[in-house]
């Protein structure tokens, strides 16, 4: 009996071994493709599949849990976000099980979630994303009423404003809007208790802009006041913190955003602005503690900002001028709009690509104002270029597809314009031709604005409301010519 038991104990003490060391060489393999620089789609598939049979045989193993976020980084570069998300979810429900028993930081959890959140995002799974932001809201704001800390209470912040976000712009728009409101009124009390503490100027601003975010699609003027009022407050706030570069960084993003805004408007004096910021730069260089680093990035972004103001000068000479002939190799979407279709019409020129993700966002705007104005006299003309980008239909997105032809594609991007259900004809400007220079487009969205005698009338580049708002008042003027 004694040497059948011993028997029985040595068999599995080898399949147990059997079983390890088919773990660690499928880990191996794994390790293997995380190792290269460009694997190919097929290593990536691969790699996914043997950790999904590892995985299904080892469901409790450390060896594999630790792998989910570089296979979620493999996987995301390859564009297959159902599976990089699947590893992103798993892993952040490892880091709050965690950080709920203490066992982990809040930067932990803070990294976790946001991977997490980015995959189901692009994975468009909002009801998950919601639910673990939500997750990560409660198990952090737990901590920070039991012990504060002002680095915890900032993360806190983040994580309230992503959820807020989300909740506004999935449908919840009152709930959004509290929680985000909550946030901000916190964070302008941790403020004021500890004005000096960089962390509660940090939380303070990022609560304003979020709400300044949704301000804005409500009451632009409002936010406009407000916007001026941060941006004040941030330049006085780097002159206290030069060390610190996430503030700096905001300085930086505000100061742009205002300098792009004036360009639209006054180019000479967005050249000025653009004079004024680059001076203040060199001031906080020169101070004690300076974070150099993110100062010289900021100095070396300001040669954008001087080509964006350099295109807007360009753009204002179009004004009050004759509209560029419109060059098209091909059409799609629609038949080809001929010169004699144009006369007499109010045409809007819309530059976009497929892959544009601020071009996506004007399309409500586009879709409403050909059912609205189309019937009166607008004619909207989508101009884009050969990309090489086709459609994938059962992920319904554009994906790049090396050596597609021009057919294919041009088949690519009407079912692209059948799923955003986009009526306006698409023209296809050929690759040698400069169409897109002369109308001075480094940018995209950007739409042109013609009048009924074929004159241009105004020229807007971005997404945003106030443009939107722009471009709508000037349609219903022009109609009315």
């Amino acid at each position: 009996m004694r040497r059948f038991s011993v028997a029985c104990l040595l068999v599995l003490v080898l399949a147990a071994s059997g079983l390890g060391q088919e773990l660690m060489d499928g880990v191996e393999q794994i390790r293997e493709v995380l190792k290269e620089k460009s694997p190919s789609a097929e290593s990536v598939d691969q790699a996914e599949a043997r950790f999904q049979e590892l995985l299904k045989a080892h469901p409790e193993a450390e060896e594999l849990q630790v792998l989910r976020p570089q296979l979620f980084r493999l996987l995301a570069g390859k564009a297959k976000w159902e599976a990089a998300a699947g590893h992103a979810v798993a892993n952040h429900a490892a880091v709050l099980q965690k950080y709920r028993d203490g066992k982990a930081e809040g930067t932990e959890l803070m990294q976790a979630t946001m991977m997490a959140s980015s995959g189901l995002q692009q994975a468009r799974n909002a009801a998950k994303n919601r639910e673990l932001l939500e997750a990560s809201v409660e198990a952090m704001g737990q901590r920070v009423a039991a012990n504060e800390t002002p680095a915890d209470s900032l993360m806190l912040g983040q994580l309230r404003n992503n959820l807020g976000q989300i909740l506004f712009f999935g449908g919840e728009q009152d709930r959004g809007r509290q929680l985000i409101d909550q946030e901000l009124t916190e964070a302008k009390a941790r403020l004021e208790a500890q004005p000096e503490v960089v962390e509660r100027v940090l939380r303070a601003v990022g609560a304003e802009e979020m709400s300044l975010s949704l301000l804005g699609n409500t009451d632009p003027e409002g936010a406009t006041q407000r916007r001026a009022r941060q941006r004040e407050f941030v330049q006085q706030q780097v002159q206290k913190h030069p060390g610190n570069a996430q503030l700096i960084s905001l300085f930086l993003s505000q100061e742009s955003r205002a300098i792009r805004e004036k360009a639209q408007s006054d180019p000479d004096g967005a050249e000025q602005m653009i004079a004024a910021f680059g001076e203040q730069l060199e001031q906080l260089k020169g101070q004690e503690g300076a974070a150099m680093a993110a100062l010289n990035n900021a100095s070396r972004g300001m040669n954008s900002l001087k080509q964006m103001v350099a295109a807007e000068k360009k753009r204002a000479r179009l004004i009050g001028q004759p509209a560029i002939p419109l060059e098209a190799a091909a059409w799609s979407n629609g038949e080809a709009v001929t010169a004699e279709k144009l006369s007499g019409k109010v045409v809007l020129l819309d530059f976009w690509a497929v892959w544009c993700g601020p071009c996506i966002a004007t399309f409500p705007h586009l879709r409403e104002w050909h059912e609205k104005f189309g019937p009166q006299g607008l004619e909207i003309i989508g101009v884009t270029r050969y990309y090489q980008y086709g459609w994938n239909g059962d992920t319904n997105r554009p994906e790049r597809v090396a050596d597609i032809s021009e057919e294919d594609e041009r088949r690519a991007q009407e079912q692209f314009a059948g799923h955003h259900k986009l009526k306006h004809p698409f023209a296809i400007v050929a690759k040698e031709s400069d169409f897109q220079e002369q109308y001075g487009v480094t940018g995209i969205p950007q739409a042109v604005l013609i009048d009924r005698k074929g004159v241009v009338r105004m020229i807007r580049v971005g997404s945003g409301e106030k443009n939107a708002q722009d471009l709508e008042g000037m349609i219903e003027s022009l109609l009315k010519e």
